[in-house]
C-alpha cells in the first residue's frame, strides 16, 4: 500500500444534509450575529415561496434581515461591489446565501471583501485577500458546484475578459446546507448541467494531482452517486432518491474538489464561460471525454478503478476499463444533449491565445495530472469545434 502523503482538510465547520435541512437555518444564523444580509437569485425562490418562509424564519428567531436581490449568472465583479455596500451601509454582521453557484459565490465574495477597500475586480485579478472575513451560511438549491462546501468564489470581470477565483480560507462557510427538497423544482435542462459540473468536479478531483487519502473517497463515491441517478432527476425531478442521491454526490464533490482541487475541464471551461456567456455544466461536459483521454495514460489505474466502481466495465485490463469509462461518459453528455461543437457558440480561431493564455495560468490546470503545455490546449480546442 502507498503511504497516505501529505494533504490538507478543507471544509465547513458544520455539514447540515438531509431533506429539510433548512429548517435549521434560523438557528444556525442567530449564532453568527443579529443582522444577516441575505443573498439570493432571480424571482424563483419568491416565486416559490421559499424565500418568504425563509425570511419569516429567520424574523421570527429575532434576526434583522437585509435581503440583496438578483444574483446573475456568472457573478459580476460591478455585482460583488453593489452588495459589499449594501452590506457596510446596513451594518450587517454575517451573511446567508441561498441559491445555485453563482448566488453562493457571490455570498461568499461578498462576506470574503466586506473588510477590503479595493474593488472586486482587483482581487479576481490576483490582489491579496485580507483573513478577516465576515461568517458566512451557504445553502444550495441545485445539485452542481459543491460550493456550499468550499472557500472558492468563482467571478467574473466582463471588462477584463476574465473568469477567474478567489479565495480564502475565511471565506470557507462556517455553515453549509444541503437540503435536496430544495432541488425537486430545477428543470431537466438546468439538472443536467449542474449534475455533469458535479461529476466532472469528482472526475478531476479523483485524479488530479492534489488527490489524496481523504479526496479519493469522496470523489469515488460522488462520480458513483451521479452517474447513477443523474439521468433518472433529469426524467423525473421529482424523484426523493434521485435528487438526495444527486445532493449528496454534488457536496462529496465539493468536498474532494475543496482539498484535492481539479484539472483541466475547468481551467479551460472559465475562460470559455468568460468570452461566449456558456453555461458552466455545458462546458465541463463538452470538455470532459477529450480531457479524460488526453489524461489516461497516467491515469488509466485509476479511471479502470472508477468504472468498476460505477459498474460501468468488468474489464481486467486497466486500459480497456479506462476505455469503456471514457465511452461511458460521452454517451452521457450525449444523451442529456450536451455533446455539440463549440463553434455552435460562437468560438472562433482568433480567441485561442486569450483562452490558451488564461487556462495556462489556472490553479485548475496545474493540479492537472499530466502535464499541459500549449499546444495540448489548442488541440482540445481544436476536437471541441
Amino acid at each position: 500500500m502507498i503511504g497516505p502523503g501529505s494533504f490538507t482538510i478543507r471544509c465547513p465547520r458544520e455539514v447540515l444534509f438531509g431533506w429539510g435541512a433548512i429548517d435549521n437555518l434560523p438557528a444556525a444564523a442567530a449564532k453568527l450575529g443579529a443582522k444577516p444580509f441575505l443573498v439570493v437569485g432571480g424571482g424563483s425562490l419568491r416565486a416559490g415561496g421559499v424565500l418568504g418562509t425563509v425570511t419569516a424564519g429567520l424574523e421570527e428567531a429575532g434576526l434583522v434581515v437585509t435581503l440583496f436581490e438578483g444574483i446573475e449568472h456568472d457573478p459580476a465583479v460591478e455585482t460583488i461591489d453593489r452588495g459589499r455596500a449594501a452590506l457596510n451601509a446596513a451594518g450587517c454582521d454575517s451573511v446567508i446565501a441561498i441559491g445555485g453557484g453563482s448566488v453562493m459565490d457571490a455570498g461568499k465574495a461578498i462576506a470574503g471583501l466586506a473588510n477590503e477597500d479595493a474593488p472586486t475586480g482587483e482581487f479576481v485579478a490576483g490582489k491579496g485577500i485580507s483573513p478577516q472575513c465576515l461568517p458566512n451560511i451557504c445553502c444550495t438549491t441545485t445539485s452542481g458546484t459543491g460550493s456550499e462546501v468550499t472557500h472558492v468564489s468563482v467571478l467574473t470581470d466582463k471588462g477584463r475578459s476574465l473568469k477567474a477565483s478567489i479565495r480564502t480560507e475565511g471565506m470557507m462557510p462556517s455553515v453549509a446546507i444541503t437540503d435536496p427538497q430544495l432541488t425537486i423544482s430545477v428543470p431537466p435542462e438546468q439538472t443536467a448541467f449542474t449534475g455533469l459540473d458535479a461529476f466532472t468536479q469528482a472526475v478531476e478531483s479523483y485524479v488530479s494531482s492534489g488527490a489524496n487519502a481523504f479526496s479519493d473517497p469522496l470523489a469515488l463515491d460522488a462520480a458513483t452517486r451521479i452517474g447513477q441517478w443523474l439521468v433518472v432527476a433529469c426524467e423525473d425531478g421529482g424523484n426523493r432518491e434521485a435528487r438526495e442521491n444527486l445532493s449528496l454526490g454534488s457536496m462529496l464533490a465539493g468536498l474532494a474538489l475543496a482539498s484535492a482541487r481539479l484539472g483541466l475541464v475547468h481551467g479551460i471551461a472559465h475562460p470559455l464561460g468568460a468570452l461566449y456567456g456558456l453555461a458552466h455544466g455545458e462546458a465541463c461536459a463538452l470538455l470532459l471525454p477529450d480531457v479524460m483521454a488526453f489524461n489516461a495514460p497516467l491515469v488509466a489505474p485509476k479511471f479502470a478503478s472508477l468504472g468498476r466502481e460505477m459498474g460501468i466495465t468488468g474489464e481486467l485490463n486497466d486500459d480497456k476499463a479506462c476505455e469503456d469509462l471514457i465511452a461511458w461518459t460521452e454517451e452521457l453528455c450525449e444523451k442529456l444533449g450536451c455533446r455539440r461543437p463549440f463553434a455552435g457558440f460562437g468560438l472562433r480561431r482568433e480567441d485561442y491565445p486569450a483562452i490558451v493564455g488564461a487556462a495556462m495560468k489556472s490553479g485548475s490546470t496545474k493540479a492537472n495530472p499530466r502535464k499541459v503545455r500549449e499546444e495540448d490546449v489548442v488541440g482540445l480546442l481544436d476536437k471541441a469545434m
